[in-house]
């Protein structure tokens, strides 16, 4: 059985799209984009992605020619995301009701075609753009198909965040959750508000895993006019871009800022150096109800998004049992528990957007004692509060930390810069957003997923690449195919394809899809179980057990697992057509 999978899979896929259409009708023959090809737009409402994809393949066609035509239509019938691409040897025909569907028929179009049709700056070698011919019909499981991009640890500049814009368009990804604001820094200019970037967007110093600092100072901030560029370059490729302005917790940038803002404004606060969570919260006074409208309506002015996020989570309430005028307010409002103060807190802001037009997501703390009319909660804390949100009506995203925070690691080598939750690529693809033991209240009210990419242990774009990808591909395949259409298998197969374009796209991804990973129940006791996985399909394993390199003779792991005990060395390699790939993975289990 094994054999023959491995056997199957040598030939590569016909059809190497991701995320896996709805359906797929295969059809003999290819279509062939030259010179001789033109592209029509029947349609002024499509010009606009029609002029981008024409600037984006002008290395291959300037598509005006009279032979072979690409034709943009505009069709009633259709959902917002949805398309059907027909693929014949004269025509590529794309019909959707509204932009986006026709945008990511042209995604789709473009990965049936080489990996070339990515490569920026003209090709280096002579490649014929054919596509299969195929009739597909697609649209998305999900309405929300999220990726977060945590700014407020470390920051990134504008060009490092168009470009995993650019990544999630690719794989149609739709919502760009943008983390603003943090204990550790504020990043947007607020004209009002000056000294949130003068002081707020700046910290002394980073404390890593010793808490202790390194002394570098570390700080940025986004400009108006940075913001404006972010948001429309995603507008062009049918993102949303969505900011998080954290409240009443996750505040110290803002506070150090602006100390009037605290329960404690006498106090002196300074940016914080340190990860984790802090006591400093923002306090339910006139003032600072007064600043948060003010930033909020100069945010109005740059994203044009329906969904503002308001974090809402992880806020201990000291401050706010210490404070007189907490306890004050508290008596007033007739409230009985500092909980229900964050309650008052949140609705404050919450009706003040609704009052804008404004959609609330905040994390799942925001479903505790039901503060906000129709909110969207983002059930981060596992599917328990998923649960909670699903049965009492409302929407949900599902975005569990197991499964979906990107820092988490990808291999079983940790080093100590990223979190100890191992999350393998096959970890990722596997997991689907839905409480499975209420199926009915899922298909209603869970109406997306997200994957999170947190920076305290990610100072740089090399390693945000490298923690997001390719786990956001797969991830981008979990947000769009349906359940029934996902299969880990075929995915196996149309990975390399799809590290290709990451190649041709410069992403410095991370390469373990070639090292082996060694899958084991880290609860069961010794001797335990040993399983060894590659995600390579066309790929075997050698492993050897003393210590000793890994060659082509040594030991074939077979998919059948073996026992191990404490004091065990395991070593393990890829190999393909008996030359090695990827690295020598090794495990020790220390006696």
């Amino acid at each position: 059985m094994l054999a023959c999978a491995l056997a199957l899979a040598q030939a590569a896929p016909r059809y190497n799209i991701v995320p896996t259409p709805k359906h797929l009708t295969e059809a003999p023959g290819v279509f062939c984009m030259d010179k001789n090809t033109a592209l029509v737009v029947e349609d002024a409402a499509f010009e606009e992605i029609a002029a981008d994809f024409k600037e984006q393949v002008k290395h291959v066609s300037p598509l005006a020619g009279k032979k072979t035509r690409i034709v943009l239509r505009r069709c009633a019938g259709f959902g917002k995301e949805a398309y059907k691409l027909t693929v014949t040897p004269t025509e590529v025909l794309i019909e959707a009701s509204e932009v986006n569907g026709a945008f990511y028929a042209l995604q789709t179009f473009k990965q049936l075609l080489p990996v070339e049709i990515y490569q920026p700056n003209g090709l280096k070698k002579s490649v014929k753009f054919i596509a299969p011919c195929c009739t597909i019909e697609d649209e998305p499981e999900f309405w929300y198909r999220g990726f977060l991009f945590d700014c407020g640890r470390f920051f990134f500049s504008k060009e490092e965040i168009m470009k995993f814009i650019d990544l999630m368009a690719t794989y149609k990804q739709n919502m760009f959750h943008w983390h603003l604001t943090e204990d550790q820094g504020w990043r947007i200019q607020i004209d009002k508000y000056p000294r949130l970037t003068e002081v707020g967007a700046w910290r002394k110093e980073t404390a890593w895993h010793s808490g202790i600092g390194n002394g570098i100072p570390h700080g940025g901030f986004y400009t108006k006019d940075d913001i404006r560029e972010v948001v429309e370059y995603a507008r062009r490729r049918c993102v949303t871009v969505i900011p998080e302005v954290e409240i009443p917790g996750h505040s110290t940038a803002a506070i150090a800022a602006y100390p009037e803002l605290s329960c404690f404004p006498d106090r002196h606060y300074e940016v914080e150096t340190k990860w984790g969570i802090h006591k400093n919260l923002y306090a339910p006074t006139a003032t600072t109800f007064r600043f948060l409208e003010d930033v909020f309506t100069e945010l109005f002015e740059l994203f044009p998004s329906p969904i503002y996020h308001i974090g809402g989570d992880e806020a201990p309430k000291d401050v706010y049992r210490e404070s007189a005028y907490c306890q004050d307010l508290m008596t007033v409002l007739g409230l009985d528990n500092v909980e229900e103060l964050q309650t008052f807190f949140v609705k404050r802001i919450g009706d003040f957007l609704k009052k804008h037009g404004k959609t609330c997501i905040g994390w799942d703390e925001i479903l505790d004692g039901g503060a906000l009319e129709d909110p969207i909660a983002m059930s981060y804390r596992g599917h328990a509060p998923a649960a909670k949100g699903i049965k009492r009506g409302i929407r949900v995203i599902l975005t569990p930390n197991r499964w979906c925070y990107l820092d988490n690691r990808q291999e079983d080598q940790p080093d100590n810069v990223d979190q100890n939750v191992f999350m393998p690529l096959k970890k990722v693809y596997n997991y689907y957003p839905a409480v499975d033991s209420l199926r009915e209240l899922s298909a209603k009210f869970i109406v997306g997923y997200e994957t999170c990419l947190w920076t305290e242990y990610i100072p740089d774009n090399a390693k945000a690449e490298y923690q997001a990808f390719p786990r956001n591909v797969a991830a981008a395949e979990v947000g769009w195919t349906s359940r029934g259409n996902k299969d880990w298998e075929s995915f196996r197969e149309r990975m390399p394809k799809v590290l290709a374009t990451l190649d041709m796209k410069d992403v410095k991804y991370c390469r373990v899809y070639y090292d082996v990973i060694f899958d084991y129940d880290r609860n069961v006791p010794f001797p335990k179980p040993m399983n060894l996985e590659l995600d390579d399909p066309t790929a075997e394993v050698h492993y050897t057990l003393d210590g000793s390199t890994p060659t082509i003779k040594s030991p074939r792991y077979d998919g059948v697992p073996f026992m191990v005990d404490k004091g065990s060395v395991i070593k393990a390699r890829g190999f393909r057509k008996g030359k090695p790939i990827g690295q020598v993975v090794t495990k020790t289990f220390e006696k």
